[in-house]
């Protein structure tokens, strides 16, 4: 018994860390709806049932528990070879990195719903810029992470100010075997779950990670960021993302196959023939407001009356992942899709691509980009210069006029870029992102116009935001007629990403549907696809699916040009059948069903719906297009890592 509160006494303070560091853990899947551990006692029921062999260890690996503490023991075994103040300190300094960790990807996923990963800390240094954000998504309640340690810093302080000493209780040996042991728990317990999942369903997670939330629903907080880093260094220093030849030629056959979609006809083929190009990206601006109204107030009067003129595309849906805007941007510019994990713009800007910039210029087009803040904002500056991008008007090009959100107002945005569009040669493309409309949507009062009573707080403020861009949209119609621009140029606008909001009920009620998962789902990842042509030509609304990736080579279809050997993923909107809408996440839709993915990325765990019945289907009805899905997301991924687009065009020539 001696020996025992001996080694209880030795190992107090690891065993208290262990506690706590568990305890943070379990917060942490709590507040990213993740199971940590099993509920009423699951793992006790387990126990009984192997020890009366009723069952198998594998029950065990039901949520993140077991693997989350063999990555902390993992994590933490050498702290056991240190005594005293030298342990308490490491132990500490531990404590203090995990928690964080912990806090800036709950934040982050309380946005992005996803988890931070290296490559999106590269771009920390935006972190300034959207510092209202970050501050908006923090919680008070997110201090429980760092209440152990505001506590341990004076008694540390204490313990060094006094010099007391500790009395060894172990020996080296006794400490060796302890860390020892404690390190082979470990692996146990990391090893089990990963190599059980492994055998069932391969190994493609982890060599292919289409999600961050599927790797870590298998590895946990701690065990996530050690692969990250562990890929990161792996790809980036030692073995560089190479792609094999077999893989080369499978690209190349997909893009001479997909040519042949691209090149077919439609009565819309040339119809916009030397036109201008005006392609608005509007900020956060989901679907479910349009054409609705609150409290008998038109939400979006401007873009229900443009409507009516243009073709509205109700079924069009964001495939932006962690890069979010720049995402969007890479989407329907170059007509590929994002990464896993950061930003194509961050990672790969020095790359060149296949996009509309690049061909329009090669036509004969004026190319132009605006947006009201700093150039070097997710890296824009240097992927347009490399992508046909003759024109960056930011920040510093626009004069002072009224702030609206946290930046120059769409209004005064819209208008000057306007009068840069009169002095370009025509035809011309001129690539506008909005800014107003940007989490955490705190928009000044003196814009705040619509009544929102029953509304409050974020989703009152998002609403008030659209609002003021719709108008603002209203006056850049105006003017673009009263500048003779109107009928000589095609307008497109789209919304870039969902809202980040959680507010389903809210967001189902403005849209007039039922609170069902599946019109939620639907409805947060729909944003506007508004086309005007000359004419009003084609003018109506359309229910066929599509995504961003498909607006680039919408417009070549619509301008009569089919560039040869064009690398690009995306359909043709206007013609007839649906096209297959790829989110990064695993779900797709194509316009018959729509897929959502497990958050552990096993297909089978997913939810396949009819959308003609809007009810739950037989799972394999979207095996055909969940196939596709991967493999469209590996060729974009094997363009785009292996920077094939230039190897393939350097062929050619």
């Amino acid at each position: 018994m001696n020996k025992i509160w001996a080694f209880i006494k030795e190992h107090l303070a690891f065993i208290i860390f262990l506690m706590l560091i568990t305890l943070k853990l379990h917060l942490f899947s709590k507040n990213t709806n993740t199971t940590f551990l099993l509920d009423n006692l699951g793992y006790f029921k387990n126990g009984f049932s192997v020890l009366f062999k009723q069952g198998s260890f594998e029950a065990f690996y039901t949520g993140l528990f077991l693997v989350s503490f063999g990555a902390l023991l993992l994590l933490s075994f050498w702290t056991l070879f240190m005594s005293g103040r030298k342990q308490l300190i490491a132990l500490f300094i531990l404590d203090l990195v995990i928690s964080f960790i912990a806090i800036a990807d709950i934040i982050y996923y309380r946005y992005f719903h996803d988890i931070l990963s290296i490559p999106v800390l590269s771009q920390a240094n935006q972190t300034g810029a959207v510092s209202g954000s970050i501050k908006d998504l923090f919680q008070w309640k997110d201090l429980v992470f760092f209440i152990d340690l505001i506590i341990l810093i004076p008694i540390i302080i204490f313990l060094y100010i006094r010099k007391i000493k500790w009395k060894k209780q172990i020996g080296f040996r006794g400490k060796a075997a302890t860390s020892v042991l404690v390190a082979v728990i470990g692996f146990i317990f990391v090893y089990a779950p990963t190599q059980d999942y492994i055998s069932k369903y391969g190994n493609v997670l982890f060599k292919q990670n289409w999600y961050n939330m599927s790797l870590f629903n298998k590895t946990g907080l701690i065990g996530f960021h050690a692969y990250d880093a562990y890929k990161f260094v792996d790809e980036t220093f030692i073995h560089k993302t190479v792609i094999s030849k077999e893989d080369k030629k499978k690209a190349q056959n997909w893009f001479k196959e997909h040519q042949k979609t691209l090149a077919a006809n439609s009565p819309y083929d040339g119809i916009a023939k030397g036109k201008n190009i005006i392609m608005i990206q509007l900020e956060a601006f989901n679907n479910f407001f349009i054409n609705q109204k609150v409290n008998g107030q038109e939400i979006t009067p401007n873009i229900n009356k443009l409507i009516k003129d243009s073709m509205y595309y109700k079924n069009f849906y964001h495939e932006a992942a962690q890069g979010r805007t720049s995402d969007a941007e890479f989407l329907t510019n170059e007509s590929m899709y994002p990464l896993t994990s950061g930003s194509v713009y961050v990672r790969y800007g020095n790359q060149k691509f296949d996009g509309l910039a690049t061909n329009l210029s090669k036509a004969g087009y004026t190319t132009a980009a605006f947006h009201a803040y700093e150039k070097s904002f997710w890296n824009r500056y240097v992927m347009y210069q490399n992508n046909g991008m003759q024109h960056f008007f930011g920040k510093d090009d626009f004069k002072p006029g009224e702030i609206a959100g946290w930046a120059l107002g769409d209004r005064p945005f819209f208008q000057q870029a306007i009068d840069k569009m009169k002095t370009f040669d025509q035809p011309f493309y001129s690539f506008m992102i909005s800014l107003t409309s940007h989490h955490p949507y705190e928009i000044q009062s003196q814009y705040k116009e619509l009544n929102l009573e029953g509304y409050s707080g974020i989703f009152a403020n998002y609403l008030q935001s659209v609002h003021y861009t719709d108008k603002a949209i209203g006056e850049m119609v105006e003017r673009l007629k009263k500048e003779g621009l109107w009928d000589k140029s095609v307008l497109i606008m789209y919304g870039d990403h969902d809202y980040g909001v959680k507010e389903d009920a809210n967001m189902t009620k403005i849209a007039g549907v039922e609170n069902t998962p599946l019109n939620v789902e639907r409805l947060y990842n729909q944003v506007p696809l508004i086309i005007h042509l000359p004419n009003d030509a084609g003018k109506g609304i359309y229910e066929k699916a599509a995504g961003q990736l498909d607006i680039a080579p919408t417009i070549f279809h619509l301008l009569g040009m089919k560039p040869n050997n064009l690398y690009m993923m995306g359909s043709n909107i206007v013609s007839k059948e649906d096209n297959l809408v790829v989110f990064r996440y695993g779900s797709f839709t194509n316009g018959k069903v729509y897929y959502k993915a497990s958050q552990d990325g096993v297909f089978n765990n997913g939810i396949c719906y009819d959308l003609k019945t809007e009810q739950e289907t037989d799972v394999q009805q979207c095996k055909a297009g969940y196939d596709e899905s991967r493999e469209r997301l590996t060729i974009s991924d094997h363009m785009i890592m292996g920077n094939l687009v230039t190897e393939f065009e350097g062929k050619q020539k």
